[in-house]
C-alpha cells in the first residue's frame, strides 16, 4: 500500500467513525485547508487557475454543506443568523473564483475560522480532538 492510498484509507475511516460534531469539525476543517490552498494558487505568478478553481470550489461545496445541514425549526435565529453568514461566505468565495483574486477570501476566512473554534470549544470533548 502506497503512501496516498494510506492517507486516503485513514481519513475514509475518520470519516465513517466520526460523530455528528466532529464530522462538522472536519468540514470546517477541510473548507479552511481548501481556501488557504486557493489562496496560495492565487498569490502565484503566474496564478495557478485550476488549483485556484477547484479549491475554491470544494470550498463552496463545503460551506453549502454547513447552510444544508442547518435545522432552522428547531435553531431559530441561531440557525438564521448561521444561514446568513454561510450566504455571505459563499457569496464571497464565487466572488473570488470569479475575479481570481483572494481578496474576497480574508473575510471567509475569518468567520469560518471563529465559528470552527467555537463550534470546537462547544461541542467537541478534549479527548477527541487533542
Amino acid at each position: 500500500m502506497n503512501v496516498a492510498t494510506a492517507q486516503s484509507a485513514y481519513r475514509s475511516q475518520a470519516v465513517e467513525t466520526a460523530g455528528p460534531a466532529q464530522l462538522v469539525l472536519m468540514l470546517y476543517d477541510g473548507v479552511l485547508a481548501s481556501i488557504a490552498k486557493a489562496r496560495i494558487a492565487l498569490q502565484d505568478k503566474p496564478v495557478d487557475i485550476g488549483t485556484a478553481h477547484r479549491e475554491l470550489t470544494k470550498a463552496q461545496a463545503g460551506v453549502a454543506e454547513l447552510a444544508a445541514s442547518l435545522n432552522h425549526e428547531d435553531g431559530g435565529q441561531i440557525a438564521d443568523s448561521l444561514g446568513a453568514l454561510y450566504g455571505f461566505c459563499l457569496e464571497r468565495l464565487v466572488k473570488a473564483n470569479v475575479e481570481k483574486d483572494d481578496g474576497p477570501l480574508a473575510g471567509v476566512e475569518a468567520v469560518l475560522s471563529e465559528l470552527r473554534d467555537a463550534w470546537k470549544t462547544v461541542c467537541i470533548p478534549k479527548d477527541l480532538v487533542g
